[in-house]
């Protein structure tokens, strides 16, 4: 992927989130901390390099599986990330990433809902995983119970939905509009992808993660936790898997 690929992807993946960032700001809505909104791009930039130099040359060929290593150095990454900017906002602690096994007093039915509605959006045909069809074999399961959703959790409901609620000004109106924001960069990351020297755009694919991920955001929001989240999306990528 040539660096105005990166450039432009990176564009069509953060301008939606900024132009909303300044909408909020302009109306009075939110506070708009450039440094933070600048920290969040910067994590989302290093995150995502380490996501594309790092899979198979042949991906679009393997199945979903393949990408070991680059989800292990996405989590790597993610958790660098976290480590250097521990504690520098009230957001920031294990607490405010949702790095905790507590789950919010009466949050627990919401979350199952929300796995099982995880779970039926994976099995819909035309799923987003292009892998499909083919059962996993005993690596493949141990992959998608595992690294899909500890990586992503972390990166998308936990650092980012952090980092832009800092940079809004971090009230609970700020972590709500922080919340879409994080989704849109998750749909948008995950549906305007480069293929081969040009960038491929899939609204189907937009939609549809943006669905995932809003299930997502709230049981993150509900809950105060990425755990229940984290095995959420692992098992709607294995329903995609399987269906």
């Amino acid at each position: 992927m040539s660096i105005a690929t990166a450039l432009i992807l990176f564009a069509c993946w953060w301008l939606p989130p900024l132009m909303l960032a300044l909408v909020l700001k302009v109306t009075g809505q939110t506070e708009l901390d450039w440094r933070w909104f600048g920290v969040a791009a910067l994590t989302y930039a290093l995150y995502s390099l380490a996501g594309y130099w790092t899979l198979p040359a042949d991906v679009a060929s393997l199945p979903a599986e393949a990408r070991w290593y680059s989800r292990i150095a996405q989590l790597a990454i993610g958790a660098l990330i976290a480590a250097l900017l521990w504690k520098r906002h009230k957001l920031l602690t294990a607490e405010g990433l949702g790095l905790t096994f507590r789950q919010k007093p009466g949050s627990l039915p919401w979350s199952l809902l929300g796995i099982a509605l995880l779970v039926t959006l994976g099995l819909m045909p035309g799923g987003m995983d292009a892998g499909a069809g083919d059962v996993p074999g005993s690596l493949g399961l141990l992959y998608h119970l595992t690294l899909p959703g500890i990586e992503e959790e972390l990166m998308y409901r936990g650092l980012e939905v952090s980092l832009l609620s800092a940079a809004l000004g971090g009230t609970a109106k700020a972590i709500g509009w922080a919340a879409v924001m994080a989704t849109m960069v998750f749909a948008l990351a995950h549906g305007i992808v480069p293929n081969g020297a040009t960038i491929g755009v899939s609204p189907f694919m937009i939609g549809y993660v943006a669905l995932a991920g809003t299930i997502l955001v709230a049981m993150r929001l509900k809950s105060g936790s990425l755990v229940l989240p984290a095995v959420g999306h692992n098992l709607i990528g294995l329903a995609m898997r399987l269906a």
